[in-house]
């Protein structure tokens, strides 16, 4: 990233950019349809020299809500860092929570009585953060010291008003992704009471992602372990109790679901012809965890596909019964620098959106970045005027408006 755009854009706090692509150069793509243009961005810094978006929801005002941290957590100087804007993206208030060191703000939940709930780690442990909607002040805290390193890494408020918690203990400490600990669920009640504690390593290092079905709950988790090949999805009952659990392809950091019981899981894998790196994977399986279909996207600009990464991070169903995955797209080593696209060298990272029909054909790709800077794609939502908000990495947290689709 160019340090004196960067510099700029933390004054400033908030960037307004255009799209890199107009609509005619899309248009180029064949049997695409033109993918929806950047609406605005806005850019917001913590007190870390970085910070680093990881989740993000539409609250009912039609505001938005995004956790990450600020500062570096292989470095020991992270604090949990939670933004909340209007619906246009501007600054209603920013938080930060824990003292520099270990601390990881994973995932965050409106609940029912209109305030959220911040998951992550505190200190090395799993901490949930209550806090008050209006002003983001600190509600309650409550942690747990379950053995090393411990955090949640997802959260769901059940038909009860209970809250159902996943996530990992005994972990390695080692950043925000793969920390190979042993899988945990909880339930707690609304005032952070715990009421119960499922043991679920034998399936999983870590629980993920957590998702409502008709009755019960899907939980996408991470490998047992390292030398695992099993990725394995749980159905589970609101009792804790594991009804199956699927291995699928890869490993997956996407979850969503409709009402109808299919799911589609998104991961990046090595497995596909696209290139020897890093390529995006979209599975879909029923409600049974039965494999529909599998999709494999990448290399959308055309670079030495041994050199990019195409990491995706979020998926997210639409109200035409598809799909969108948002990613970032770049080359992480520094040792395989080209030009020759629009949207800049291969160096720079840049958002990197996907919308598939129910079948998981691909409608658009989409591009969005500024030149001269690092964009990546963390998670998204569909907006309630039809349009999508990314978290976007941008050295600070990114909240990119797509036009509606």
């Amino acid at each position: 990233m160019n340090s004196f755009t960067f510099v700029i854009s933390l004054l400033l706090k908030i960037i307004f950019i255009q799209p890199v692509f107009s609509e005619s150069e899309y248009n180029k793509v064949e049997n695409q349809l033109v993918p929806p243009s950047l609406v605005w961005h806005r850019a917001y810094s913590g007190s870390g020299e970085e910070s680093h978006p990881h989740y993000v929801i539409q609250t009912n005002d039609l505001g938005f809500l995004m956790v990450g941290e600020t500062g570096f957590v292989e470095e020991r100087n992270a604090r949990i860092f939670l933004v909340k804007t209007d619906k246009n993206g501007h600054l209603l208030w920013q938080k930060e929570f824990g003292k520099p060191g270990y601390n990881l703000g994973n995932c965050v939940l409106e609940l029912r009585d209109g305030n959220y709930l911040v998951a992550g780690s505190i200190n090395f442990n799993a901490a949930l953060i209550k806090v008050d909607a209006n002003s983001g002040k600190i509600i309650w805290t409550r942690t747990w010291n379950f053995g090393t390193e411990d955090a949640f890494e997802s959260i769901i408020q059940s038909e009860d008003e209970d809250i159902l918690a996943t996530g990992y203990k005994d972990g390695l400490a080692e950043g925000t992704f793969l920390n190979w600990g042993k899988g945990i669920l909880l339930k707690i009640d609304p005032d952070g009471q715990e009421k119960w504690k499922k043991d679920i390593s034998a399936y999983t290092s870590s629980g993920y992602r957590i998702k409502k079905t008709a009755k019960n709950y899907l939980l996408l988790c991470h490998p047992r372990n390292e030398e695992s090949l099993d990725h394995n999805l749980l159905k589970i009952e609101p009792n804790g109790k594991i009804l199956w659990s699927k291995s699928l392809n890869t490993i997956y950091w996407g979850l969503d679901s409709l009402s109808n019981g299919i799911s589609v899981l998104a991961g990046h894998t090595r497995k596909s012809t696209l290139s020897n790196n890093w390529d995006i994977e979209l599975s879909s399986v029923n409600e049974n965890g039965d494999l529909i279909w599998t999709r494999f996207f990448g290399q959308p600009r055309g670079y030495d596909g041994r050199w990019i990464h195409d990491e995706v991070w979020g998926v997210y169903a639409t109200p035409d019964g598809g799909w969108l995955a948002v990613a970032g797209t770049g080359d992480e080593t520094r040792r395989y620098e080209k030009k020759g696209h629009p949207t800049g060298p291969s160096g720079e990272w840049k958002i990197y959106l996907i919308k598939v029909d129910s079948n998981g054909k691909s409608e658009w790709e989409g591009l969005y970045g500024q030149k001269g800077m690092d964009w990546a794609g963390e998670d998204l939502c569909v907006t309630a005027d039809g349009g999508i908000l990314i978290a976007n990495d941008c050295g600070a947290f990114g909240f990119t408006k797509i036009k509606k689709f």
